[in-house]
């Protein structure tokens, strides 16, 4: 296996070439460039330790065997954070506008990386623009609308609100999101004691 910049060309992955590329990953700010296939290739590597562990029998070498995955699983584990970290990073930087190095994500870390963007990105916009307002369910009543109401002496009164007040359920059983200068249509018995309470003022 093949593992540029960090570990030297055709070298095979091995408890001293974990721990240059481990050192490596945590004295530079960039990602290092990894063979493609690392991950895999460190998983067989793995499972060839612990298949070892399974047929020896010699106390000694069963120890060696035992301690070496221990400790291998200790470095990939501490590589992959040092790699997330960075990505992490460069996902916050791209989301703020810069352009960080990115040639040595793998395909499995593109993936993580373009999440992170589009969620941080998705945050900071509902955070700085707002949740979208609810789209009210009672629409207001135009000029011409009040105009035409006036021929019709039987409808319900017409009104404008004088104050903001929070959702609620009318006697129609709709749902009201009064805002102030709105002008609309209310059922009688539900504008007497909004009229009442001095928050909508009679237009007609």
């Amino acid at each position: 296996m093949v593992l540029s910049s960090s570990m030297d060309e055709h070298e095979d992955i091995s408890y001293k070439t974990l721990r240059r590329l481990q050192q490596a990953e945590q004295t530079s700010a960039v990602l290092q460039k990894i063979q493609v296939t690392f991950y895999q290739d460190l998983s067989v590597y793995i499972k060839n330790i612990e298949r070892s562990i399974a047929q020896e029998n010699n106390p000694l070498k069963l120890k060696v065997f035992t301690d070496e995955v221990q400790n291998t699983k200790k470095i990939a584990s501490s590589i992959y954070e040092l790699r997330e970290k960075k990505i992490v990073q460069a996902a916050l930087a791209t989301a703020r506008g810069a352009s960080p190095d990115l040639k040595n994500l793998l395909d499995g870390e593109k993936s993580l990386f373009d999440a992170l963007v589009a969620q941080i990105s998705s945050s900071r916009k509902q955070i700085f623009e707002g949740p979208v307002d609810k789209q009210r369910t009672q629409p207001l009543v135009s000029p011409a609308n009040v105009d035409h109401q006036k021929d019709h002496p039987n409808m319900n009164p017409i009104v404008r609100v004088l104050e903001d007040t929070p959702e609620f359920v009318g006697t129609d059983e709709q749902t009201y999101s009064l805002r102030k200068e709105d002008v609309l249509s209310l059922p009688a018995e539900m504008a007497e004691p909004l009229l009442k309470k001095g928050v909508v003022k009679q237009v007609k």
